[in-house]
């Protein structure tokens, strides 16, 4: 989508409405101006663009803090929902926030539902959620799960980075309603390392104490020989399938699996080992489980719980015996009616492990994925960059304040001409609700408009090209990336991993050290920093690290496929002693092989 479509704003026929107290028709008419904001992305803004945006931001702000406009309550839902798109909005005005104007509201009666659409984590003002619960519930759990979104573009910016952490940490008897569930599960993750366990326990409480699980049966007459995959991401271009496909491959030599598709049937599934493919997805605004309701699973297999609402939902169902998840999204589910949980003995800090997971964990030999090749022929290009070109490949939700603020001291002190290349699938991630243009004018107030570029959502040919350009890659913090990591090894392109404690900050790291180059692993922000510099500065030792990995046999190390044997041996063992572990309520790690 782009800004071409045009949107005229009456901003006489806007007051006329208010004037004639006609708020309902007002109402509509600024509904109307937002949804064209929520689907047309700007992608850049040039004057007329400007000017179009700070009238509408100058009329709506001005009328929608009237005391005398009076919203009912369908309109004032749907303008809490628009709270991320409002945020965006006015990010992209010349008024910046709504500090002003939600100080306006503070005083006036029949004000909560404009302050619940007006106040975001992009606020300085600062209105305790206690306060917000208190006065009227339903409408606060529809804010708090709103407020969440701007993960996706606004945890760049210092104050909503920090305003979103903290809005983690509250939780209310009161909040037992979440809206936008996928977005606050997957989103909690990214705002906060070790916050995200207290809203996902919430969370999974509240569905199963929900209508959803209360009034669902599920009846299950396990078959030994019968496993069931849950996921909405079982086709080939997918990084979920290409990272477990062959684990799964390898239970179908001794199992009978069924695919169970979440969301819209696709075309390009990849049903090859399953006997049968089944269906789970919205129908009328509810989970429709009619194929799964009565099943004979022995066992269930999530690849990726959390990228999506299905796969949230179900999760907190006993659909089987034994409830297993992977590292399709790396992150335990805190809560859910998840028993196991498969992972690399190779990456994981085993003791302590149930501070990272609510599951009992499962170690396989290996990294707990399968890394295949990158279907791409390198063209080792001669390098004619008069910058130096440091490749960024995270998703928006992965660039945050302390990264950013990494970055810039490492411009600060590099003696070179260094280039940011942020490879974010913009189009995908930062094009909702408009969270583009706020997302880039943040990261120019940080790093400076030259230093960078933001490359969208590209073919995946055309990616690599770009990603082959660069000098060398960094990983991000506190969220790693294991394709960003793989893609980069790949291209024998040195980068620099920053290592944690849990599987995502680690995995990038533990492939370094299998192909020998745990020299570029950082443990804190000032080593982080010392390997980038040198990286930047001293062209031997660049090419010391080039001639490494040009010398290293990628298929026998990140590339290898031997540990695929080891997932069967794996559910070979839970369904054997499955029982005993239950009853052992032990939450030491089970290592296979």
């Amino acid at each position: 989508m782009t800004n071409t479509q045009k949107l005229e704003i009456n901003s006489r026929e806007l007051l006329n409405l208010y004037l004639q107290k006609d708020y309902n028709l007002l109402s509509e008419n600024l509904i109307g101006i937002l949804e064209h904001f929520e689907n047309i992305t700007y992608f850049e803004l040039g004057a007329d663009a400007q000017y179009f945006i700070n009238v509408f931001v100058k009329n709506f702000l001005y009328l929608f803090t009237q005391p005398d406009y009076f919203l009912n309550e369908k309109h004032a839902a749907r303008f809490i929902r628009f709270n991320t798109t409002i945020a965006n909005l006015v990010a992209m005005s010349s008024f910046q926030t709504t500090d002003a104007f939600l100080e306006v509201l503070k005083s006036q009666p029949h004000n909560f539902a404009k302050i619940l659409a007006l106040y975001s984590a992009r606020n300085t003002v600062r209105i305790e959620p206690q306060i917000l619960f208190q006065a009227y519930p339903s409408f606060a759990c529809l804010w708090y799960s709103h407020f969440c979104e701007l993960y996706r573009s606004a945890l760049v910016n210092k104050k909503a980075y920090q305003n979103l952490r903290e809005h983690l940490t509250f939780i209310d008897e009161k909040l037992t309603d979440f809206h936008n569930i996928a977005d606050v599960y997957y989103g909690a993750t990214f705002i906060g390392a070790s916050r995200d366990r207290q809203i996902k326990q919430q969370l999974n409480s509240s569905i199963r104490k929900s209508p959803f699980a209360r009034n669902v049966t599920i009846v299950n007459n396990p078959n030994s020989k019968k496993i069931a995959i849950i996921t909405a991401k079982w086709f080939p271009e997918n990084p979920v399938y290409q990272v477990l496909s062959l684990f799964i491959e390898s239970l179908a030599t001794d199992y009978e699996l069924t695919l169970i598709h979440l969301g819209t049937p696709r075309e390009n599934l990849a049903t090859t080992v399953f006997k049968e493919v089944k269906y789970v997805d919205f129908k009328d605004g509810k989970l429709n489980l009619e194929q799964i309701r009565e099943n004979d699973f022995m066992a269930v297999f999530y690849p990726d719980i959390g990228l999506n609402a299905e796969s949230i939902l179900l999760s907190n169902l006993r659909l089987a015996p034994i409830q297993i998840c992977g590292h399709g999204f790396p992150v335990s589910t805190y809560g859910s009616q998840i028993d196991y949980f498969l992972s690399g003995a190779d990456v994981e800090i085993t003791e302590g492990a149930e501070e990272n997971y609510s599951e009992k964990l499962v170690l396989l030999p290996g990294l707990g994925i399968i890394n295949q090749a990158p279907n791409y022929e390198l063209k080792n290009p001669a390098k004619k960059n008069k910058e130096f070109i440091i490749n960024c490949s995270w998703s928006s939700e992965k660039v945050n304040y302390p990264m950013l603020s990494l970055l810039s001291e490492i411009i600060r002190q590099s003696k070179r001409k260094i280039f940011f290349r942020f490879f974010t699938s913009g189009v995908d991630t930062l094009a909702r609700k408009n969270g583009f243009i706020p997302f880039k004018q943040d990261l120019e107030s940080l790093l400076g408009k030259d230093r960078f570029e933001i490359i969208p959502a590209k073919p995946y040919e055309e990616y690599m090209e770009l990603m082959e350009l660069g000098d060398i890659s960094l990983d991000s913090y506190h969220f790693g990336g294991y394709n960003t990591v793989k893609e980069s090894l790949y291209l024998r392109q040195p980068i620099v991993t920053f290592e944690g404690n849990k599987w995502y900050n680690r995995i990038g790291s533990q492939m370094l050290r299998a192909v020998g180059l745990e020299e570029l692993i950082a443990t804190s922000a000032r080593e982080y920093m010392r390997l980038t510099l040198r990286l930047i500065h001293e062209d031997p030792y660049r090419t010391i690290i080039q001639q490494k990995l040009h010398q290293v046999n990628l298929d026998e190390t990140i590339f290898s496929s031997e540990s695929k044997i080891y997932l069967k041996k794996a559910i070979d063992l839970l369904i054997e002693k499955h029982s005993q572990l239950q009853a052992e309520n032990s939450q030491k790690p089970i290592k296979i092989g």
